[in-house]
This record gives C-alpha cells, structure tokens and sequence, in this order.
C-alpha cells in the first residue's frame, strides 16, 4: 500500500475518532485495540501491516480499491516505445490481441504527456466525427464540418507544437472511407509529429484484403502503416505483476485469476477486482 494511501486511511479514523468523542470508542467500534488507533494517529505505522490499514479504512469510509498502473512486460515496452516515437516524431503500428492492456498503457501515456492527442475509434464513425473527436482532443473548436477544413485546422494547430503526437486506438474499426484519411496525416505530418495507431490482427487483414482486392488508397496504407509492432499475449507472470501491484499476494489466487484469465488482460482485471471487492466486504463484515 502507498504512503499517500495510508494518509487518506489515518485523516478518515481520526474523523472517525472525533465522530465516536473519544480514540477508546472509536476502538471498540473498529474492534481493534486502543493503542492501534492512537499509534495510528500520532504516526507510529511501523508495526501496522497493509492488511490492519485496509481493515480500518474499509470502516471508515475510504475507498479501499483504485485500480493502479501495473507495469506488465508489455505496457513497460509501449511506453519506451511511445516515447521514442514522441520525440523523434515516428510513426508506430501497434499490433494486439484484445485484451493486452494496449488501451490503457496509451490512456496512461496521454495523460502524462504534453500534446499527446488520444482518440479510440468506434464502428460507425464517418470521416467528419473521426475528425472531431481529434479536434475535440486538441481543444479545436471548428468553423466548419468539411473535413478537408477540419484537417487544416488540426494541421495547423500540431505544427505549432513541441514534439506532438496523435494515438489512434482500435483503427481497424475505422471503414473503408475513413481509413484512407491515415494517409494524409502521414503526408503532412511526416517528420513533424508522431502518429501511432494500434489495432487488432484484424487489421492486418484489412489491409492485406485492400490490396488484394485493389481498395483504393490500400497500397499507400500498407506503404506507410504495414511494419507492424506486435504484443504478446498477457502471461502468468504479467497476472501476477497486476495482481501484486493492486496489493493482491496471495499465491493461490494469483495462480487461478491467470488461469481462468487465459491471457486475457481485461478478464484478469475484472477477477482482480472481484477478489478485492470480496474480501473488503469480509473486512467489514468481520470487523
């Protein structure tokens, strides 16, 4: 558990303390000893495990569980990655199954970066909301709903920035008549600003069909997106990284939330989670 954490935890019992009149009542209530609660709040937290912290936060009304990073083989490698092609302005094609932790390692990226524009592209979008939901990252408010101007303005405002980069998530839900817009990105953006977008193996037959089937605009997507960067599948011991870093260390758990995961990263979350959840409540419930 995080120093921070244990702060938010100690601030709520000794709210909690003023509420009950007295450490000795608000003891008895949290059915701990009283020399708990006042080395707790006089900051003798030495002799107190996680386990004793998360027991007495879970009565006090903290929000035991928020999910944190875990810096899993893949996520470390993606964002080396980024970072490289943020400040050398290259472009990245991301290649990962579903569920390997991609969107949230680029989620985390965008977030602690500057002028880094993050979109996740939906089916059903045509070319003016795919657009629009870059301006919308940027902070763009358009005078028109022509793409062509809506391009302009987005050009405009990345090459008067420092090393800026645009991520475009989950691109191979982007159709026929959208995907094509890729190009000029890259035709105008070429060594002035990174782009990266990831996708599933889909992708890669998308493409692949494109050209086969002579797609316009295929044969320049493939020139200029086809080398492509592959994830691995989530493994056991990435589990074992997400489940340790949300303070879960038991290793029986650990073992099964990787096995009914099956490498899925999204399936091991939701587990984790669970078992989290589950044992607050018996916290509670035996406190």
């Amino acid at each position: 558990m995080e120093q921070q954490e244990k702060i938010k935890i100690v601030e709520l019992l000794r709210k909690f303390a003023d509420k009950k009149g007295s450490q000795n009542k608000a003891a008895t209530a949290l059915k701990v000893s009283s020399a708990v609660v006042s080395h707790l709040l006089s900051g003798n937290w030495q002799p107190y495990t996680d386990e004793m912290f998360r027991k007495i936060g879970a009565q006090v009304g903290h929000n035991v569980f928020t999910w944190k990073f875990a810096k899993t083989s893949n996520s470390e490698k993606l964002l080396n990655d980024l970072y490289f092609a943020k400040t050398s302005a290259k472009l990245l094609t991301i290649i990962a199954p579903a569920g390997s932790g991609k969107s949230e390692t680029t989620k985390k990226f965008a977030e602690e970066n500057p002028n880094v524009f993050r979109v996740e592209c939906g089916k059903y979008w045509d070319a003016k909301f795919f657009l629009a939901q870059i301006q919308q990252q940027m902070n763009i408010t358009s005078e028109s709903n022509n793409p062509a101007y809506m391009l302009e303005e987005i050009f405009q405002k990345i090459l008067k920035l420092e090393d800026p980069q645009i991520i475009v998530d989950e691109v191979d839900k982007l159709n026929d008549k959208v995907l094509p817009y890729l190009i000029t990105f890259y035709n105008r953006l070429f060594k002035k600003c990174s782009i990266v977008i990831l996708a599933t193996n889909h992708l890669v037959k998308m493409i692949n069909d494109g050209v086969r089937k002579q797609k316009n605009g295929y044969n320049e997507i493939k020139s200029r997106f086809g080398r492509y960067y592959e994830f691995e599948q989530t493994t056991a011991a990435d589990v074992k990284i997400m489940c340790e870093t949300q303070g879960l260390t038991d290793s029986d758990t650990i073992q099964i939330i990787a096995k009914e995961s099956r490498g899925d990263f999204r399936i091991a979350r939701d587990l984790i989670e669970e078992v989290i959840e589950d044992y607050n409540k018996k916290l509670i419930t035996a406190s």
